[in-house]
């Protein structure tokens, strides 16, 4: 997403504002607003932009055909004051197409966010990054690994989070959202590697992540 070379990401160590946030120049690089923190976003490798364009391509597909909304990657999300994300993926159902009305961010909760994860935002994606969806009210969470290609799908409850469904690699994701849509990620970008493929240590070991 961002041009800096590094392999975790920066905090513009210094309280900012949404205004502020409005106000910054068009990236590269580009930022996430994480309670009033600037975070400059790492350059993503090869395998994970690819895995998003895969996504995309099918999710983008299915909703032309089904006219059930609208899907992005790497826009801004403005879901609170003090929390302005870009995830991987962002979608909006037809009716809630308003919230994207100036073309520029995705003001309040995306029916949908994808977060593709890597080594050095993974626990930011499953920690922190899950609780502040949560809290602006995001009905679906996808997490997917781009090494071993593991997804979790949380379902938004009152109780929090309930992990909808892991899908291991060799498995094809039927996501709940999207009747009908088949994603067979292993067979769109290449089977991980066999050392990722079988090291779940990090995935949800529970039915439900309460917040």
């Amino acid at each position: 997403m961002a041009t800096q070379a590094v392999t975790s990401p920066l905090i513009i160590e210094r309280r900012w504002t949404q205004a502020e946030y409005r106000r910054l120049p068009e990236g590269p690089p580009y930022y996430e607003l994480e309670d009033g923190e600037l975070i400059e976003m790492v350059r993503p490798r090869g395998r994970h932009q690819e895995l998003i364009g895969e996504l995309y391509a099918a999710i983008a597909s299915y909703l032309r055909r089904e006219r059930l909304g609208k899907i992005w990657p790497e826009v801004a999300v403005y879901l609170s004051p003090r929390h302005i994300y870009i995830p991987d993926l962002s979608f909006l159902l037809t009716e809630n197409l308003s919230r994207f009305a100036d073309d520029v961010a995705i003001e309040g909760p995306p029916d949908m966010v994808v977060e593709v994860m890597s080594p050095s935002t993974a626990s930011r994606d499953k920690a922190h990054k899950l609780r502040v969806y949560y809290a602006a009210g995001v009905p679906w969470y996808w997490l997917v690994e781009a090494e071993s290609l593991l997804v979790t799908e949380y379902r938004y409850t009152p109780d929090g989070y309930l992990v909808n469904q892991i899908v291991s690699p060799d498995d094809v994701f039927n996501p709940a959202l999207f009747t009908g849509l088949a994603l067979p990620l292993a067979e769109l970008v290449g089977a991980p590697p066999e050392e990722t493929a079988t090291d779940s240590a990090d995935s949800p070991t529970s039915a439900e992540q309460n917040l």
